[in-house]
């Protein structure tokens, strides 16, 4: 998978933009992005936060490469079924996570979350320091080098995401505009001395998690696999949800306590997870059954 940092045009993802950005190509079809005037009349943005909302729109795996709205967007945004289409439940904002995580059209998640943290016991990181793994990481895949300023650009929206830094008069609403500020999974030190901003990574127990929304990441992350290595899911899911390792445990257990598709084994020190008796449509069935109890 080739390495994409940029498309954000600096901004970070707003919390109606998703939601405007589908129906948008609902009624209009995905081509009028390119028509400025009615695009921006239609999504009561600027030109660039335009070609912004196009980025986030791949980024969360909501439309694909020939740009049609996926299924699971059909479901969350639109009716008939319509589960949440203005992210007021926390699960669909997990789902959120999952899939920008999963997907990597925004390269830079996945590398946070998945793969700086997995050898690291400090939790702490810099921009400084997240810029030279992903240098590094280019020069390892050999890929075609990318400029420090589009890396800057791109962990600052990516901060953005998550964290809500000093106010301002002239900053407060856009710091508090972002859907996934609510997971926690991040947070900004205090600076003491004026160096370098640091942030930590969240790694803690996350019983909100619903089960349900949990298992839907499970099977769309290892679809079609009927054993998973638990080490698996901890360096993906686990990693995803920032879950500290007694918490992945907990929601593992919990998860074969409810559904019985999934059978945690621990024998001999191999741990894994097996699945089993699953109709075809188990895994939208998890989610409409959670929706409807919402």
């Amino acid at each position: 998978m080739i390495l994409k940092f940029s498309g954000h045009d600096t901004f970070h993802c707003r919390q109606q933009w998703l939601s405007k950005g589908l129906q948008f190509i609902e009624n209009h079809g995905y081509n009028s992005f390119n028509n400025t005037e009615v695009a921006i009349s239609n999504l009561g943005v600027g030109k660039n936060m335009v070609q912004s909302i196009q980025h986030w729109l791949r980024a969360f795996d909501l439309i694909s490469e020939n740009h049609e709205i996926k299924e699971f967007a059909r479901d969350m945004f639109f009716e008939p079924k319509s589960y949440d289409p203005y992210l007021e439940d926390e699960g669909s904002l997990w789902l959120l996570q999952y899939k920008i995580c999963k997907t990597q059209y925004a390269s830079i998640y996945n590398i946070i979350f998945a793969e700086y943290f997995n050898d690291k016991l400090n939790l702490e990181f810099s921009e400084f320091q997240i810029i030279q793994f992903i240098e590094r990481k280019i020069r390892d895949k050999s890929e075609r080098e990318v400029s420090k300023n589009t890396l800057s650009s791109d962990f600052k929206a990516f901060i953005k995401l998550y964290t809500t830094p000093t106010k301002t008069l002239k900053t407060i609403e856009d710091d508090f505009n972002s859907p996934l500020l609510e997971l926690n999974l991040i947070s900004q030190l205090s600076a003491t001395d004026g160096s370098e901003k640091q942030f930590r990574l969240n790694k803690e127990d996350r019983s909100n998690i619903p089960t349900a929304i949990f298992a839907y990441c499970l099977l769309d992350q290892f679809d079609g696999k009927e054993i998973v290595n638990y080490d698996e899911v901890r360096r993906t899911l686990g990693a995803y949800f920032c879950l500290s390792n007694e918490s992945l445990d907990n929601l593992i257990d919990l998860l074969s306590t409810v559904y019985s598709e999934f059978v945690y084994k621990n024998d001999a020190g191999i741990r894994q997870i097996q699945i089993k008796g699953l109709d075809q449509n188990f895994k939208n069935d998890l989610l409409q059954a959670y929706y409807e109890k919402q």
